[in-house]
């Protein structure tokens, strides 16, 4: 899938806030209008609030399924038990097997993939898939 194709290809870019260009830096939603090839001007705070992932993932995407994640997915994720979507990635065909995400990593400083296992799993608050293709 080229969306994965692209944002693989932004691997080790550095995460900077609100950044689009890979030059510089980009942020997980900087690296989703990437890899999709589309530009959003909307600005944010560090925590999105009241929905505005979701809202602009609706946009681009179509509204959430409800089905296991698959290659090209996007999912929405939150930190902790609860709480709202705050960070985004790509769902990926690990190259060691099964699935995996591409995504910014503040605190590693980076866009990264490794496995989707359980502990990601777990943080999933929704599911999109581009155009709502089952």
């Amino acid at each position: 899938m080229r969306q994965v194709e692209i944002a693989r290809s932004l691997l080790n870019v550095p995460w900077v806030h609100q950044g689009r260009d890979p030059a510089i830096g980009i942020d997980c939603a900087g690296m989703l209008l990437l890899a999709f090839e589309a530009t959003d001007p909307t600005t944010y705070g560090r925590h999105p609030h009241a929905g505005l992932f979701e809202q602009r993932c609706e946009h681009h995407l179509g509204p959430p399924v409800d089905d296991e994640p698959r290659v090209g997915d996007v999912v929405l994720l939150g930190f902790g038990w609860r709480g709202p979507g705050r960070h985004i990635g790509i769902i990926a065909d690990y190259i060691y097997g099964g699935l995996s995400i591409i995504h910014t990593d503040s605190v590693v400083g980076r866009v990264v993939e490794h496995p989707f296992d359980d502990k990601w799993r777990r943080r999933v608050r929704k599911l999109y898939r581009r155009g709502g293709d089952a």
